[in-house]
């Protein structure tokens, strides 16, 4: 398996079955202007500056390659802490961010209601 992003001690891998795999990274950069009214004419912006990126991850868990719930209760783990994590994808460093959401979807279950696939995404916030 090769090794696609390290978000502080989770690696995710990929492999034909997507064990531990992203499938979409997504990256928001935004700039904030103030507006401001003009007895005549237009209003006119005022640039305030560039805003924390945010960073959404999607991905899955699948059985038998992970133990899904367990793998999710890592994600959980790592946000209930609250801490600035690296984050890694291929060989960039993305920068430091902190987990503000987490979405599971469990897609399968064996006959005992364990999830054998469970879908995640991530809602990361720069932290600076």
């Amino acid at each position: 398996m090769a090794v696609v992003a390290v978000l502080g001690n989770i690696t995710f891998q990929v492999s034909e079955k997507y064990a531990l795999a992203l499938y979409e990274f997504k990256r928001t950069h935004t700039y904030k202007y103030a507006e401001h009214e003009m007895a005549k004419g237009k209003a006119r912006l005022q640039r305030l500056g560039k805003q924390l990126n945010t960073v959404t991850l999607l991905g899955k868990f699948v059985y038998p390659f992970c133990i899904p719930a367990k793998e999710m209760k890592r994600l959980l783990t790592e946000a209930e802490k609250q801490e600035a994590l690296p984050l890694v994808i291929g060989e960039e460093l993305i920068g430091e961010f902190v987990i503000e959401k987490i979405e599971e979807t469990w897609i399968e279950t064996d006959s005992q209601g364990h999830p054998r696939v469970i879908e995640f995404t991530l809602e990361l916030k720069e932290y600076y």
